[in-house]
């Protein structure tokens, strides 16, 4: 490749990463944390922080094993440079997100070529569940961006032996990163991958002989242990027992927190997230199934993306607990895969029928036309203050039916094209309409809000009857506070205490007559805030509750 070409790829690449890095953070920032998830590890990182340790993750004064430690880290960098809010809490995740892009452009030139490099790195920045994912605070972009790179980068050291040492150690190590973002699936399943690919193709024994497994195991041990080691020592092995047991072993043998499904649940998970470029899996199975009797001997990278695909999502879905999140690292192979598929038909080597284009922009159509009913009726039937949201399915009718348009014509850039533009419309719908509608329905930001204007620098404490979000703890405690879960009014009176005579109280409205009759009459009790939230579809009030030497101090 001459100089002048390899610069003109990579001021694409270049290109392709500042786009997806504007799409994912385009008011990023800009939307409450969403329970439960994100504000538990934003509380975690604030209690570390508080404490000075930013090894052992607490929450609510309690080991938090749910997760280990990388993405704090991450999170405390973007705090560290925007401030303890959803910017700072998010930015790292849409970084790692504008990094996957960047890097599949960069990792498949050489397997796949240029275009279809290129072309992959775009459906994954445009993909639906991108949009979520990667504007989130959550580890899950860590591990896939790490998981990628590390099947990626052990698919290129297969492929060309002359770099193979560079890049079977790069994967060793993104493999340990992502171990430290998420645990042992971060280097089991990668792990698996590559085993059933060599015994496939009756080359297993390669994996000692040129694996560099002399090497690649002292890295992954480099980069993982002195944290697990830590926190173990720290914790008296504690956070190391709880993890593993509760969090591993248990999450896959139980669903845990109600997140249950059928073993078929992933092929419609993942059908709603690759929108809209699931319209030509169908096409990209029909032609791989074509070539079945020599794929595996003569395209060892595509046989690679099929292995990766199906032993990740058949492990998630053997498992108990399922989540859509579960099988995001499979969906880097599935973009290759399809943009290889198309690529080949925009060169012209293997078109693909007009008639079949039709048929997946149809299927689109409808896709665009159902959502759009779930708006007008089902939401608000289920979410009343909310109203309709029809919007949502027009940017993918509005594709589609351009799309149709050029596909009717035979013109299959365009379609790709209006595609993308849907994408990127369903996107601004979703974060200029949707978020700020969603936004007012979860009232822990205002009652934060309240308190802080309320109490100023004097002490309080905040509890929870009948009723907790994470959220509540985080956008209404200071610091390291701790949220004070009762069991029964009575209790009241000692949260005062521990308030130095002020405490605050978030209950269901429906409850506040039964509270005040079961409080002590010396509590003065004044109701500052009643509104609809969207997790529990009730109303939930804020109480100040205050002891009457407090309230004569406070002036009230």
């Amino acid at each position: 490749m001459s100089e002048r070409r390899q610069g003109t790829f990579l001021f694409q690449a270049l290109i392709l990463f500042l786009f997806a890095f504007w799409l994912l953070a385009f008011h990023t920032g800009n939307s409450s944390l969403w329970d439960i998830d994100e504000p538990n590890n934003a509380q975690a990182l604030k209690e570390m922080m508080v404490h000075h340790n930013l090894v052992v993750p607490t929450f609510n004064a309690a080991l938090r094993p749910d997760k280990p430690i990388l993405n704090y880290w991450l999170m405390w960098a973007g705090v560290h440079v925007l401030g303890m809010n959803s910017w700072g809490l998010r930015i790292g995740s849409v970084a790692m997100g504008a990094l996957l892009v960047f890097y599949l452009a960069l990792a498949l030139r050489r397997p796949y070529g240029e275009q279809t490099a290129l072309l992959a790195g775009l459906l994954a920045a445009t993909a639906l569940h991108s949009q979520i994912i990667f504007r989130a605070a959550v580890p899950d972009p860590l591990l896939i961006l790490f998981v990628t790179i590390a099947l990626v980068s052990y698919l290129r050291g297969y492929l060309y032996p002359e770099k193979a040492e560079r890049d079977y150690l790069i994967a060793y190590a993104a493999m340990g990163l992502a171990t430290l973002a998420k645990g042992p699936i971060g280097f089991l399943l990668p792990g698996l991958v590559i085993v059933v690919f060599l015994l496939l193709r009756r080359e297993l024994p390669d994996l000692w002989r040129r694996g560099r497994l002399a090497w690649g195991i002292p890295l992954f041990l480099v980069v993982t242990l002195p944290w697990y080691l830590a926190v173990g020592m720290e914790t008296h092995w504690a956070w190391d027992r709880l993890f593993i047991d509760q969090q591993n072993i248990d999450r896959y043998a139980a669903a845990m927190q109600g997140h249950w499904g059928p073993i078929y649940y992933y092929l419609f998970t993942m059908a709603l997230a690759l929108l809209p470029w699931t319209i030509f899996l169908p096409q990209t199975i029909a032609e791989i199934w074509q070539r079945r009797t020599t794929l595996l001997q003569q395209a060892p990278a595509d046989t690679f993306m099929l292995v990766w695909v199906v032993v990740w999502v058949a492990f998630f879905s053997l498992g108990a607990t399922k989540l859509p999140n579960y099988v995001w690292e499979a969906y880097p192979p599935l973009f290759v895969l399809i943009a290889a598929r198309l690529y080949r038909a925009l060169n012209g080597t293997e078109p693909l029928g007009r008639r079949g284009v039709i048929l997946s922009l149809v299927a689109l159509l409808l896709v665009g036309f159902v959502l759009t009913a779930l708006g007008a009726w089902l939401v608000p039937e289920k979410i009343p203050p909310l109203g309709g949201m029809a919007y949502l399915g027009l940017p993918y009718i509005a594709a589609a039916m351009l799309g149709l348009f050029f596909a009717w014509r035979g013109l299959l850039l365009p379609v790709i094209s209006s595609l993308g533009a849907g994408a990127v419309a369903l996107t601004a719908c979703l974060v200029l309409l949707a978020m700020p509608a969603l936004d007012a329905l979860k009232p822990s930001v205002t009652m934060g809000r309240m308190i802080r204007a309320s109490v100023g620098a004097r002490p309080y404490a905040i509890a929870t009857w009948q009723w907790f979000e994470p959220s509540f703890l985080f956008y209404a405690g200071r610091g390291a506070m701790r949220v004070h879960q009762l069991k029964n009014p009575q209790e009241i009176r000692r949260v005062v205490a521990d308030g130095h005579g002020t405490a605050y109280l978030a209950l269901p409205t429906r409850d506040v007559p039964a509270l005040r009759t079961g409080l002590p009459g010396a509590l003065h009790v004044q109701e500052l805030y009643s509104g609809y939230e969207l997790y529990s579809r009730q109303h939930i009030a804020l109480l100040r509750i205050e002891s009457p030497i407090s309230l004569e101090k406070n002036g009230s």
